[in-house]
């Protein structure tokens, strides 16, 4: 190879004196730099390779375009033309690749051998995966595994490529169509062609060993096969090894980087959180490397490794190291999104999620409610761009600053955001009612605890009272026990919000209001079995009487034609052991003990 560079001044010199033989061998010899024949050798720069192939497609398109033109001129053309397709692609210019495919199939009357024509389709399915035209890029895909099954290729033709890396752009296509299994299937099948291979064979698809290793440790680790992630990976990882990095460094680092963050989660899902913490290190140290040398290449995966070293501070319970990372993260994410709003804000998004995640664990709840404050307002800046698929991600982040700003003692703040996500969410489940009805009742929950707290009790028992209607429709269907415990925290929060409500129409001398939250309350307790639940029923009648007796007795009377209720328990099986919730106040002194009884009654 390195000869024939030498040889090309010769070659330019022949061309200029001899038109015919001199621009044949011109071509030739453009053609021959074009496809280098071992792995180990350095490839030359894409620049210079991309500038041999526009000169040798014009050299042949001189030749074909003569009025005594060879067949084989109009033969060489088309492939010169599949060969700057291929260059193309090396610089990501994959429109133009597109077009040059698309010049080479019009050459008229040019010969394709079985080779040259699933080497074109292998790029033609490359570049449509790189214009996001998914679909088309599938359907080249299938159809040049399908030829290069067949195809048993000469020793010339072996540059043109073979089934491993057609395997190979097929997997990757499929994993963009969230069509994971399929993916790893295909990645897996190019696996193990790869291992059946003599090292003369292999010295020809060294690289694409490499890349499918590392691109099969990262979809086995998305199927949760983590076992099988970590062989895999230990294997990818002895083939990247300090030759490969050598000689394509821009290529073999990123896919290193990428290879220790997925090996870090498989060793952290394992059980070996020292070494899933070491690695984690490694693929920062990889990743920053790589941002010295490409930054466009780098950044995203250096976003990634360093989320992933902070989730091994997490599972060490150690808030002020995990942020650190999660810090880092938002500022790159943030200087990328301002470049690339589309890709990067919803990233930015879910790194400032993290970490207000990490600020509420080490109990600074301020600092949460402001990052998760960014949060929200850089899921907004994604929904401006892609409402479809950026609203339900709003929809979990206006929840979760609800629950932010409640722990930060601002429940008027809260209850907006929570109001807001479910206004998000109801208008999502107007189109896909099974996915977000039963989450309308989850948020529900989340507006009535801030209502509650903000004094709006009866707009807190209205949500609770919705909620749990919901949750009863989804519990009438096969899946009964789905939301059983969904249920049980609905019933838990209608309890406290009519306790509550009971107490501020007491307090206020509106008994007869206090008495229709009390009756509410013990309907409520009639419909479950929850512990807790009879045990605030009891309480709240209990206090009821004794604080404010002249009144609710006879609004009760009123109300209902009988006298206020005493409770007598009665010891059964059929009540539920469960404890309260958080925050629940428990039985007085002197009062019974609800953990022994079962039933209410008047």
């Amino acid at each position: 190879m390195g000869l024939v560079r030498v040889l090309l001044p010769l070659s330019r010199t022949a061309a200029r004196l001899s038109p015919g033989p001199g621009r044949r061998l011109l071509g030739a010899t453009l053609t021959r730099c074009l496809a280098p024949r071992w792995v180990l050798l350095r490839p030359p720069p894409s620049g210079r390779r991309l500038a041999w192939a526009e000169e040798a497609a014009a050299v042949y398109r001189e030749l074909a375009g003569a009025r005594k033109a060879h067949q084989r001129d109009r033969d060489l053309l088309a492939r010169a033309l599949v060969w700057h397709a291929h260059t193309l692609m090396l610089v990501n210019r994959c429109e133009q690749a597109h077009a040059a495919l698309d010049a080479a199939t019009a050459v008229p009357g040019a010969r394709w051998s079985p080779a040259q024509r699933a080497f074109a389709l292998h790029l033609r399915a490359q570049a449509r995966f790189g214009l996001a035209r998914l679909d088309d890029a599938l359907g080249s895909a299938e159809e040049c595994v399908a030829v290069y099954r067949r195809l048993v290729p000469t020793r010339g033709e072996r540059p043109l490529g073979g089934l491993p890396g057609a395997l190979r752009t097929y997997a990757l296509v499929l994993r963009a169509l969230n069509r994971t299994e399929d993916s790893v299937a295909a990645y897996e099948e190019c696996a193990g062609l790869l291992r059946d291979m003599s090292l003369r064979e292999l010295s020809r698809v060294t690289l694409v060993r490499v890349r499918v290793l590392c691109e099969l440790t990262a979809g086995l680790v998305a199927l949760g096969r983590h076992e099988e992630a970590l062989a895999v990976g230990r294997e990818a990882r002895d083939n990247a090894d300090p030759v490969m990095l050598r000689v394509v460094p821009e290529v073999v680092r990123p896919l290193r980087a990428r290879l220790f963050t997925d090996l870090a989660r498989a060793l952290e899902v394992t059980g070996d959180p020292s070494a899933a913490r070491t690695t984690a290190q490694e693929a920062v140290a990889e990743a920053r490397t790589v941002v010295l040398r490409d930054r466009a290449t780098g950044e995203p995966l250096l976003i990634l490794a360093l989320d992933r070293l902070a989730d091994q501070f997490r599972e060490l319970g150690d808030p002020a190291a995990e942020s650190a990372p999660r810090r880092e993260a938002v500022d790159r994410c943030a200087g990328l999104a301002d470049e690339r709003p589309d890709v990067y804000a919803p990233l930015l998004a879910v790194c400032l999620e993290r970490l207000a995640d990490c600020h509420r664990e080490a109990g600074d709840s301020h600092e949460a409610v402001l990052v998760g404050e960014r949060a929200v307002a850089a899921h907004r800046r994604a929904v401006d761009l892609d409402p479809t698929a950026h609203e339900p991600h709003l929809a979990r982040a206006l929840t979760d600053l609800s629950r932010l700003r409640l722990a930060d003692a601002d429940a008027d703040g809260a209850t907006g955001a929570a109001r807001e996500a479910v206004a998000l969410t109801r208008r999502l489940a107007e189109s896909h009612w099974s996915a977000y009805h039963a989450l309308t009742a989850r948020r529900l929950r989340v507006l009535g605890r801030a209502l509650r707290r903000a004094g709006d009790h009866g707009a807190a028992v209205a949500c609770y009272t919705e909620a749990e209607s919901i949750l009863v429709d989804e519990s009438s269907g096969p899946d009964d026990r789905r939301y059983a415990t969904s249920l049980s925290a609905a019933r838990s929060g209608l309890a406290r919000a009519l306790d509550a409500e009971a107490r501020a129409h007491l307090a206020d001398g509106r008994a007869d209001d206090a008495v229709a939250a009390l009756r509410s309350l013990l309907a409520l307790t009639h419909r479950t079995g929850q512990t807790h639940v009879h045990a605030r029923c009891v309480t709240s009648f209990a206090d009821a009487r004794a604080q404010y007796p002249e009144a609710v007795v006879p609004a009760w009377r009123r109300a209902t034609g009988e006298e206020f209720p005493t409770f007598v328990y009665r010891l059964s099986g059929a009540v539920s052991g469960e404890s309260p919730a958080a925050g629940s106040r428990p039985p007085e002194a002197g009062r019974a003990d609800p953990r022994q009884t079962g039933q209410i009654a008047p």
